[in-house]
């Protein structure tokens, strides 16, 4: 019998319904009382103080935001977002010559990406074949290919695969203070199918270092 995969044992308990109580009462959009209210936050998000306060005041048409009045309530409540990739997941080691290396652990940014509710329904765990008219191998997602299936058969039964990829490319910062460059290094896994890797606006891929 092949090792194709883990079984399914129910569902994890994630970032998700950390807040949750498992009743009507449950708020996703936790610390905003609403959709809407966090909706709002967002599209300040690039305001001024002043800014947000007059807007606040008088700019939004007899419309009401419970969860904040105020810019400095609002900025609050984002810093409260428990993404658990905040600023403050962010490691800074200034040991190195030419600057200071930020890092991310790359054990927790692998669990929030399996724990990401967008990608529930685009996670692969277990090996497929696909054939062309059951003659001809077809190869597409990450679990479909030979060394995935070789992996999986060095493994114990009923453990799963759960593959990082990395990538890296040359960012331009500044052009008037020495041309600053600096090279980000990105994590994704192996799992999530290739058409939400490739798209942008998923975010499937996590700032894991920052190398000056």
């Amino acid at each position: 019998m092949e090792n194709v995969g883990g079984n399914v044992y129910g569902k994890a308990t994630g970032l998700y319904n950390k807040h949750r109580n498992y009743s009507e009462q449950w708020n996703p959009w936790h610390p905003f009382w609403s959709a809407d209210d966090f909706q709002q936050a967002q599209s300040f998000g690039h305001q001024s103080k002043t800014w947000i306060d007059q807007h606040l005041t008088c700019g939004l048409d007899n419309y009401t935001i419970e969860s904040f009045q105020l810019a400095a309530s609002m900025r609050k409540l984002l810093l409260g977002l428990d993404s658990r990739l905040g600023d403050d997941s962010l490691i800074d080691d200034d040991s190195h010559i030419f600057g200071t290396l930020y890092y991310r652990d790359n054990f927790p940014s692998i669990l929030f990406l399996l724990a990401h509710l967008p990608f529930q329904a685009h996670l692969d765990f277990q090996l497929v074949r696909l054939t062309n008219s059951g003659v001809h191998r077809i190869y597409s997602e990450m679990n479909t290919g030979d060394r995935w299936w070789h992996t999986q058969d060095q493994l114990p039964y009923r453990v799963i695969i759960v593959s990082g990829i990395c990538a890296s490319d040359k960012t331009h910062q500044t052009n008037f203070s020495g041309n600053q460059l600096a090279w980000p290094l990105y994590l994704t896994i192996g799992n999530i199918r290739k058409n939400i890797c490739v798209t942008a606006e998923t975010h499937a891929w996590i700032l894991v270092g920052l190398i000056p």
